[in-house]
């Protein structure tokens, strides 16, 4: 694990770099930014917005923009294209210039209690995991797949987590030294490593909004494939994590001798 004073200096840190995916979200983008500023402006020390209008086709990124030109801690990053969740992560990750990152959907899923719980716990852990405590808003078939996902989470890092699927902080200088799979498996991934390296996380509710789900691709085979892909990534992972360490205590433990 890192138990670094680098870390342990970040944990006492409350600047908060939030990054906005948004994709044909013109009718939440803007309650998303509002409910985000507000959160942030009341307990954080410092913060910036990264919105990503991943090639919205409506006016996703105009509304953005507007937000933008009033809030100057707010930036928009257009995409060409469509490119993904995953995508969005990696640039908000690069561009980074606070210790913690955190990244918020565009499509007003989580409520405002969510988002204030989340920043109003920066600086109190080196990571922070938010679980969803109201999942029966969620349609059946995600609340099985959440269930699952976070079973295997528990049993691939052996943390008692309560959720594998929320919102978090990540610490952005350990992030930056995982290199997950690109995609919508990113989240698993980058958890789940940080979980294995970092010996203190907090967990706080993030109550989700009515209806979660109509505006969610989630459900397609190729995501929760994907998903499954990348839950066998982290389990080989953790597992030569795991016989690394093992060699190097044999090797700590081992008799020198001395020929005379």
């Amino acid at each position: 694990m890192i138990e670094t004073t680098q870390s342990n200096r970040a944990a006492a840190d409350r600047r908060l770099t939030i990054i906005v995916p948004a994709f044909n979200e013109a009718a939440y983008i803007g309650k998303t930014l509002g409910v985000v500023t507000e959160a942030a402006e009341r307990f954080l020390d410092d913060y910036e917005i990264i919105v990503v209008d991943d090639g919205s086709t409506d006016e996703t990124g105009d509304i953005a923009e507007q937000f933008a030109q009033q809030h100057p801690k707010i930036r928009l990053k257009r995409q060409p294209a469509n490119r993904g969740v995953g995508a969005a992560y990696f640039y908000g990750l690069s561009e980074a210039r606070f210790p913690f990152l955190s990244l918020v959907p565009g499509d007003n899923a989580f409520t405002a209690t969510a988002i204030r719980n989340v920043f109003a716990a920066v600086g109190s852990a080196p990571l922070i995991v938010s679980y969803r405590n109201n999942m029966t808003v969620r349609k059946p078939l995600r609340r099985i797949l959440s269930v699952l996902c976070t079973l295997l989470m528990r049993m691939i890092t052996g943390r008692s987590i309560r959720d594998a699927h929320s919102m978090y902080a990540f610490p952005v200088d350990i992030a930056r030294m995982i290199v997950p799979q690109p995609g919508y498996g990113y989240h698993i991934e980058s958890l789940g490593r940080l979980l294995c390296l970092i010996p203190h996380y907090l967990q706080v509710p993030s109550p989700l909004n009515p209806r979660p789900d109509d505006n969610s691709g989630v459900m397609r085979i190729g995501v929760v494939w994907l998903l499954g892909m990348t839950m066998l990534r982290l389990a080989a992972w953790r597992i030569a994590m795991l016989l690394r360490r093992s060699s190097a205590e044999k090797i700590v433990a081992a008799p020198s001798t001395i020929d005379i």
